[in-house]
Order: structure tokens, then C-alpha cells, then sequence
């Protein structure tokens, strides 16, 4: 995954640009309560930082906490248009979230042991320490559901929870907000969502 990605009909797009309608749609078809429950995760981060320094792991292993940062890096990356979903800390806001819920905190453990083990046999490495070519050759395997077979299900069905909930994780911080060119409480005679933004969310409820 380079920072030109494909969507699933094969059009090069922009991976930030790509996440970016994501992220407006996300907005647009998210439920109060978890918008609420997202800024409360990111205060919580937040806060911990503040007080000493760094955010602690509350759920994953280092090792786990290392391949999220990395995929964080690799979903929304670093460049013009701002910092990556790493940068503003998407793997810390998904370590909490998965600290409250062992559901979702399984899925995760489960999809890292899958990633792992299909990087191992293939490259001789973990995701964390595989050469940045090795790690983004396997999720361009992964990133997309017409290459769905037995094998890659597990993993085409984590990076999918994973790209989620680090889009969820970016877009909801004070910079992911800024990207969305939200307004804030401002009146106004007429807000538009971006097309793009609006054709992806109806996309998505389609496959539902």
C-alpha cells in the first residue's frame, strides 16, 4: 500500500483522500453515543499523556502495540495533508477501546496472530519487523475483499476491523476533525457533504 491505494474498483486514489471520505462518512452515519464514546476514549488518552508523559498499554502486549503503530502508519500515512493516524495516536485509542471490551480486544489478539503467522511463512518475520516493502506486499493481499479465499479470510476480515477503527481513531481527534474542514458550532444556511463521501457511505450500507 503506497500512498496511491485502489478502491475496489480498481480507480488509484489517494490513500489520505481515500480515508478522508471515510472519515466524513463516518461522521455523517455514526450514533451519537459513539461519537461520545470515541472523544471520551481520546480524553482518556489524552489525559494519561498529559499527566506523565506517555500513554501505558492497557490491553496490548508491545509487541501487539508495535504491529498497531504500524498499521496505524500504513493506513493513514504522514504527508502534506497532516501527521499519520500513528502520529496522533489511532493504535493508543484502539488499545483502550479494547481494554474495555474483550470482544473486540479478541478480535484484535486473534487477527495479529494471523497477520504473524502469514508474514512468518512468507517473509521469515513478524509484521512489526518486516522490511516496509514485506509489510505493505501483505496488506495489499488483505486490503481487499475480491482477493478473498479461505486463506486470507481471517486476514482480509482484521484489517478490515483494524483500517476501521484506525479511520475512527483519526477522524475523531482534534486533526482529523481540521482534515474534515468541520465548522464547528457555526451557524450556517447550508452544510454540504462531500459527493464522494455521501456515494461511499450508501455504498457501504449496501453491503450490509
Amino acid at each position: 500500500m503506497s500512498n496511491e491505494a485502489r478502491n475496489e474498483s480498481g480507480e488509484n486514489v489517494s490513500r489520505r483522500g481515500f480515508f478522508h471520505g471515510l472519515g466524513v462518512a463516518t461522521a455523517v452515519t455514526a450514533g451519537a453515543a459513539s461519537l461520545e464514546a470515541q472523544e471520551h476514549a481520546h480524553h482518556q488518552v489524552s489525559a494519561e499523556k498529559k499527566a506523565t508523559g506517555v500513554y501505558k498499554a492497557k490491553f496490548f502486549t508491545a509487541h501487539e502495540m508495535a504491529t498497531m503503530k504500524r498499521l496505524a502508519e500504513l493506513t493513514i500515512p504522514a504527508d502534506e495533508g497532516g501527521p499519520s493516524a500513528a502520529d496522533v495516536g489511532a493504535h493508543e485509542f484502539i488499545d483502550l477501546i479494547c481494554s474495555k471490551a474483550d470482544e473486540i480486544g479478541n478480535e484484535y489478539t486473534g487477527g495479529i496472530l494471523w497477520l504473524d503467522g502469514a508474514m512468518l511463512s512468507k517473509y521469515g518475520k513478524k509484521f512489526a519487523e518486516a522490511a516496509p516493502g514485506e509489510q505493505t506486499a501483505m496488506l495489499d493481499l488483505i486490503a481487499y475483499t475480491k482477493n478473498d479465499s479461505a486463506a486470507l479470510r481471517p486476514g482480509i476480515e482484521f484489517f478490515a476491523l483494524a483500517r476501521r477503527m484506525i479511520t475512527d481513531g483519526y477522524y475523531t481527534t482534534r486533526q482529523g476533525v481540521k482534515d474534515l474542514g468541520f465548522l464547528g458550532n457555526k451557524a450556517t444556511m447550508k452544510w454540504d457533504v462531500p459527493a464522494a463521501s455521501l456515494t461511499y457511505a450508501l455504498e457501504r450500507e449496501k453491503q450490509r
